[in-house]
């Protein structure tokens, strides 16, 4: 795997949350699984046409890995990965996109799987 630092256009503050979240990732392996998951139909969040204007953006360095940002933005759309990356970052920090890891033991061996999808109180309130 190899991650290419990356200029990105991004809300700085979201971006910070992000970084700042004291989660066991870092904030390039969380980018990582969104894009993935978003890539592979699993998120399904409405890109805006383009980025808002409000303060708070700008250039905001990032490691990512080189297939999965490709492969961003093919999907995307050459120039469109930022805003993709942005809306995915908001989805998540507001709680309507939640990952969770399982990791097993040498005692259970099995692959461990990542889960990408609304919290329990959305799904709920979507039914």
């Amino acid at each position: 795997m190899t991650r290419t630092r990356r200029n990105l256009w991004l809300h700085k503050a979201n971006y910070r949350r992000l970084a700042d979240g004291g989660t066991f990732l870092t904030a390039s392996q969380l980018l990582e699984l969104l894009l993935t998951a978003y890539a592979e139909g699993h998120i399904g969040v409405t890109v805006p046409e383009r980025a808002s204007r409000g303060p708070g953006r700008g250039r905001v360095v990032v490691a990512l890995d080189d297939e999965v940002f490709a492969r961003a933005e093919a999907d995307a759309g050459e120039g469109r990965t930022s805003l993709v990356i942005d809306t995915l970052v908001e989805a998540y920090l507001a709680g309507a996109v939640t990952i969770t890891l399982h990791a097993t033991t040498d005692a259970a061996p099995r692959p461990a799987t990542l889960s990408v999808g609304p919290p329990a109180e959305h799904t709920a309130a979507a039914a």
